[in-house]
């Protein structure tokens, strides 16, 4: 099921223009059993558009949460370098506003990874996934979650039972959130006079920067930046007080926000509005500028491709993650270029891409089935990838870059 939205789910005006054509695509995390290849998937538009009144880049066409998060099969847990980038996210915070028995709640907190650091710590933790099969895993750890979607609603009845929190978490799931008012009501309801709100989200200048258009798919209703989250937070007597810009995801933002006046606001977040002004992220021809440069990215690679496969060159994906899924779609790379995409989580292997239909495999399949080339759909674990796999590019194996202005093989 989808909805059309008509206004901004930032500052609520209706003057929007779209820029970048994508779909329509299935959702990305649609992976399908070999017995349903014969049925029909759903399909929905995968267009992105830009608020002239907050600049906000968003999705309009709303698939049902329902659909895209009730049966999820993203394991936090099952990232390669997660747990480290966790563990020092969480010593962070523990050292700079912590408090021994302080409360900590995490919203879309996944299988518990980063819930558990605090936890093992001694500090009052509080999980909200509405995956009910990732909810369960977190139990398994010990992680106390509430299986729900967070709300204005729930965030009180959490204050009532549990107290107030002094830090609210939410990684990469802000811009999977539709009614942003609605969470900010929340957020205000639920954080403690002096507590803090930490997002990690995309950093919408790496999509300008490194051309990372793949991060748009259903899930991502919008592609956050400063300003837009500035303005946001102010309607609702929130204001953002640091930012970090971390390697997480290609490059990501971890936003720190409290209740107005509680924090001293640091130059930082002077100084990457003043870079994203500077960027013009507030000009619709920059974003128009952005879908030329997808389009002709587009060429490049398939060009390569065809060429390679018309050399009688094999080609494999590298990891399946969702937002390999868009660059799928939207090139139509199907079964004709790609033989399989070989995968690491378990909770993946053996089903096949939506859309495209492409084997999912264990990385052993590739020892009998080694390819010339591999796509790298999981990109931004180049630098690990290209660590791992030494033996193979010194047998002469390459690896295909799929997202910037000049296509990578290394």
């Amino acid at each position: 099921m989808v909805k059309k939205n008509t206004k901004c789910r930032i500052c609520s005006r209706r003057k929007f223009t779209k820029f970048l054509i994508l779909g329509p695509q299935p959702p990305a995390n649609a992976f399908l059993r070999k017995k349903d290849l014969k049925k029909r998937e759903k399909f929905y538009p995968l267009d992105v558009y830009f608020c002239h009144t907050c600049n906000l880049a968003q999705l309009l066409d709303i698939v049902s949460k329902e659909e895209l998060f009730r049966n999820y099969i993203y394991f936090t847990s099952g990232m390669p370098k997660i747990s480290d980038h966790f563990k020092n996210y969480a010593l962070h915070v523990i050292k700079k506003f912590l408090k021994p028995n302080d409360f900590v709640v995490e919203i879309a907190s996944n299988d518990g990874v980063l819930l558990e650091f605090f936890k093992k710590r001694r500090f009052k933790t509080l999980g909200i996934e509405p995956a009910l099969n990732i909810v369960k895993v977190a139990g398994k750890l010990g992680i106390e979650t509430i299986p729900k979607f967070f709300s204005e609603r729930l965030a009180k009845q959490i204050a009532k039972k549990y107290g107030k929190a002094k830090i609210i978490m939410a990684n990469n799931v802000v811009a999977h959130i539709d009614d942003h008012q609605d969470l900010c009501r929340g957020l205000n309801a639920l954080l403690s006079e002096d507590g803090v709100f930490i997002l990690e989200a995309p950093y919408l200048i790496d999509m300008f920067e490194n051309l990372t258009f793949d991060t748009v798919y259903h899930e991502h209703l919008s592609f956050l930046a400063i300003r837009p989250l500035s303005y946001l937070f102010n309607l609702h007597g929130l204001e953002i007080f640091d930012v970090q810009v971390v390697p997480v995801q290609g490059m990501s933002i971890r936003v720190f926000a409290g209740k107005k006046g509680r924090h001293n606001i640091k130059p930082i977040v002077k100084k990457l509005i003043k870079k994203e002004l500077s960027c013009k992220l507030d000009k619709l021809g920059t974003y128009k500028k952005l879908a030329l440069r997808v389009s002709e990215s587009k060429s490049k690679l398939m060009a390569l491709l065809k060429k390679f496969k018309k050399q009688g060159r094999t080609i494999a994906g590298y990891g399946a993650p969702a937002k390999g899924n868009t660059i799928l779609n939207y090139y139509k790379i199907g079964t004709d270029i790609l033989d399989f995409a070989i995968e690491h989580l378990p909770s993946k292997q053996g089903l096949y891409t939506p859309g495209t239909h492409i084997p999912v495999v264990p990385p052993d399949y590739a020892k009998q089935h080694e390819p010339d080339y591999y796509l790298m759909l999981a990109w931004n674990y180049k630098k690990a990838i290209l660590e791992k796999e030494k033996k193979f590019r010194k047998k002469g194996g390459k690896f295909i870059i799929p997202v910037g202005d000049e296509i990578e093989v290394l």
